[in-house]
């Protein structure tokens, strides 16, 4: 982190795994979020992700050993409700897990959506599902060109993706493009659809975060504060916490097409032998999302 006057800059520094969001990362951004929150100096957070890409998503390979072996069947823990559940549709050996996952017991938005300050992100490379959960609260979004945003993932049946936000600013037909295909769109894309602001060359992108958060801490934090609530109160009354809701609800059922063995795969045999899997038979220019300006 480094503190510019009124802004605090944060980059995702995890270069060596493609900046994958662990739980770690997550609970390290919510202190972030916390500790500019209580500064009054601070009006604005921006995040970038050094390294080739900005986020790959989520680290899949800790996702990966929550799988287990299998065991004698299990009881409730300690009758909070919580079972060790049988997924047919997982792998021999990986087929029981925690079920439901702890996010998933109460409908809830991220810490980032309450944030009362500024937030804009610079993103490049590559933007993977999870990653895209992360910035969905953000105020403001910078793209690279040639940035792709992935859904590649909704193929296993992933629960890594910002269904519940992005069902308020994507088409229906691009939500299921994005999740029964398992798509993706590139940074022009993106634009057109209003999911970014501005593209531009990676040269550029520090300088234009820059010129963004310079442009936004213009503003005192109680005005601030007060646009973002109101804003924010409007999507809520119109529905995004039932959205939380439905969105819970398809994670728990999702299996996907090649869901039955890739995180078995990726345990046991590595990330490039389960993207392999995952992404057999798939024709990338089909399951990619353009706008009508684009068709090819």
């Amino acid at each position: 982190m480094t503190k510019r006057g009124a802004v605090l800059d944060c980059w995702l520094n995890r270069p060596e795994v493609r900046n994958a969001i662990s739980t770690e990362v997550e609970d390290e951004w919510d202190d972030v979020l916390e500790l500019a929150q209580g500064d009054d100096d601070i009006k604005v957070v921006t995040l970038q992700g050094r390294g080739p890409v900005f986020s790959a998503g989520a680290d899949m390979k800790e996702f990966a050993n929550t799988f287990r072996d299998p065991e004698p069947p299990a009881q409730s823990d300690n009758g909070d409700g919580v079972k060790m559940f049988d997924r047919p549709d997982r792998r021999d050996g990986a087929n029981r897990r925690l079920w439901p996952p702890p996010a998933m017991h109460t409908p809830s938005l991220p810490r980032s959506w309450y944030f009362r300050k500024t937030l804009i992100a610079g993103v490049h490379g590559f933007v993977g599902p999870y990653a895209q959960r992360m910035l969905a609260p953000f105020d403001f979004i910078l793209a690279a060109d040639g940035t792709r945003f992935s859904w590649e993932q909704a193929r296993t049946g992933s629960q890594n993706h910002p269904l519940a936000i992005y069902s308020f600013q994507l088409p229906m037909r691009v939500l299921k493009q994005l999740l029964l295909m398992g798509g993706w769109f590139d940074a022009e894309t993106a634009h057109q659809l209003n999911l970014v602001q501005r593209v531009v060359s990676q040269e550029a992108l520090p300088a234009e975060v820059a010129s963004w958060a310079e442009s936004a801490s213009g503003l005192t934090i109680e005005t601030i504060a007060a646009y973002k609530e109101g804003i924010h109160r409007m999507y809520e009354i119109a529905g995004l916490h039932s959205m939380i809701g439905v969105g819970n609800n398809i994670n728990a059922h999702a299996a996907g097409s090649h869901g039955n063995d890739f995180h078995g795969t990726l345990r046991d045999s590595g990330m490039a032998a389960a993207l392999k899997l995952r992404n057999a038979g798939v024709d990338s220019t089909i399951t990619e999302v353009t706008t009508g300006a684009r068709e090819r």
